[in-house]
């Protein structure tokens, strides 16, 4: 049975992304030195990160 990892719980967010976009996330992930322990890009944490700056500085109500 799988271990959990230590420190807080993360939330769960799905995002459908085409292979342009990932590639595109990864070098930004990279460029930022957001890294896995395994060296490749950790584009999840890059995208909470963008996830809580929307959440922070996006207006209430505020739509695409």
């Amino acid at each position: 049975m799988p271990v959990p990892r230590p420190g807080p719980v993360r939330p769960l967010v799905g995002v459908k992304m085409d292979a342009n976009q990932i590639q595109e996330y990864d070098q930004q992930a990279a460029h930022e030195g957001l890294l896995m322990k395994s060296g490749k890009p950790n584009r999840s944490e890059l995208i909470r990160i963008k996830l809580a700056f929307a959440d922070e500085h996006m207006p209430n109500g505020w739509r695409p």
